[in-house]
Formats: C-alpha cells, sequence, structure tokens
C-alpha cells in the first residue's frame, strides 16, 4: 500500500471511531441527563524526503463531552430532581465519590436514595441521605434540602467540576480528576427530570456525513489497489 492508501486508511479508522461515538449518542438519547460526545480530528503532517510534498494524514484524537443542558420534564414521583443551572448530583461509587446529571432517584431498602444503578446519592458533606420508613411525604426546596413530613433530613450534594478534567465513566457518571466544589447559582427542581441533551435530527444527520466519507475513502482504498495491480501486471508483462 502506498501513501494514499495509508491517508485514506487512517481516515477511515478515525471515521469508525466517530460512528462509534454517534451510535452512543443516539442509542442514549432517552437517557435521563445523558451528556452527547462529539469527535475532534487532528491533521499530522510529515515532510518527505527528495523534494517530494508533505503528507498530511488526519486522525480522531480525541473525544469532547457536550456538557449543555438537557430538557427538564416534569413528574409525578418526589425523588425525581433536576438542576437548573451549572452542576451535578454527588453519588457514591465502588471507586468513589461520582457525579451526575440524572436526578431519577429512588428508596433503596435501608431507606437511603439512590441513582437507578443503586449508587448513593450523597449529601454536601458526603453521607447518605435516608428517608424514614415512616414517612409520608417528601419535599425538597430549591436549594437540595429534603424533607421527610416536614422535618428536613439531608440536603443534596451539588457540585460543579472543570470540564476539561471529567471523565465519563459507565452508569452516566463523570469521575471529577481535579476535585469539585459546591455549586452555586443552581436551582433543584423536585417533581422534574432532566433529559439527554442529544439531538436526533443532529445526530442523524452527523451519521449520513460520516457514512460518506467513509464510502469515499473506502472507493480510494480500493481504486489505489486496482492501480497497483495494473501497474505491477504491466511491468510484469514488460519483462
Amino acid at each position: 500500500m502506498d501513501n494514499a492508501g495509508y491517508v485514506a486508511l487512517s481516515r477511515q479508522s478515525g471515521l469508525m471511531r466517530e460512528l462509534n461515538t454517534i451510535a452512543n449518542n443516539i442509542a442514549n438519547i432517552n437517557t435521563n441527563g445523558f451528556r452527547r460526545e462529539g469527535a475532534i480530528f487532528a491533521e499530522h503532517f510529515e515532510s518527505l524526503q527528495g523534494g517530494d510534498e508533505g503528507l498530511s494524514v488526519a486522525t480522531m484524537s480525541h473525544r469532547f463531552v457536550d456538557f449543555s443542558a438537557g430538557d427538564i420534564t416534569k413528574t409525578n414521583n418526589p425523588l425525581d430532581f433536576a438542576l437548573d443551572g451549572e452542576g451535578f448530583f454527588l453519588v457514591e461509587s465502588g471507586d468513589g465519590e461520582r457525579l451526575t446529571r440524572d436526578g431519577a432517584f429512588s428508596l433503596n431498602a435501608q431507606g437511603e436514595i439512590v441513582t437507578a444503578s443503586n449508587a448513593r446519592v450523597l449529601d454536601e458533606s458526603g453521607g447518605a441521605i435516608v428517608i424514614p420508613t415512616e414517612a409520608k411525604q417528601i419535599n425538597a426546596s430549591s436549594d437540595g434540602v429534603i424533607f421527610a413530613d416536614g422535618q428536613a433530613v439531608g440536603k443534596l450534594g451539588v457540585v460543579t467540576a472543570d470540564p476539561a478534567f471529567m471523565i465519563r465513566e459507565g452508569q452516566n457518571l463523570f469521575r471529577a480528576e481535579k476535585g469539585y466544589e459546591p455549586a452555586v447559582n443552581v436551582q433543584v427542581r423536585q417533581h422534574s427530570v432532566e433529559g439527554s441533551n442529544v439531538s436526533p435530527v443532529t445526530e442523524l444527520a452527523r451519521l449520513i456525513e460520516v457514512q460518506r466519507t467513509y464510502e469515499l475513502s473506502k472507493n480510494l482504498i480500493e481504486s489505489e489497489n486496482e492501480r497497483i495491480e495494473r501497474t505491477v501486471r504491466v511491468l510484469g508483462q514488460g519483462q
């Protein structure tokens, strides 16, 4: 394979990874609090010897997370919460504290507020929030204080972190590599959940664009292979 083939192949490799990213976005259109991902391509330029023009290769270098907000929908569940503003709910995972925008909570057997993946939702001091078993009504203030039958039982831990150092993990969680701090100018909305920020129209349009570009790269590789085979046959016949 010559230089043109390697250039097309590197492009195809990056496009395949971008297709996987788009597919994951589409699969999470209905996931509460999901944040879409995008791809960043970088151009690598290499000077060639003998006075030839340089070789430029494009590859997918990084993914980025779009932290823009999703639409907020009202529900009838008193344990559904959404954040109006920048911030994340603080939750506990097996590997330490994590952040999420998915506020569709419930109670476990111990009366602790937990996420859909059964991770404990933490208060502002890092402890669990427990609802007494006899409680008949659960309310929350706009600053995240949880009341059970009028008695405060804890305050939701709502924090912010530098987006550049947030790593996506499974179960709709993020790890804050550089730590986090209490969020300000954010309101907690009870009986509400935030949806995904994935736009189906945008993702489908991008999917079609990437597929077409992938096909063009594939056609280039096939054309180059045919050209090389014809050249080899001609040279072989001349001997």
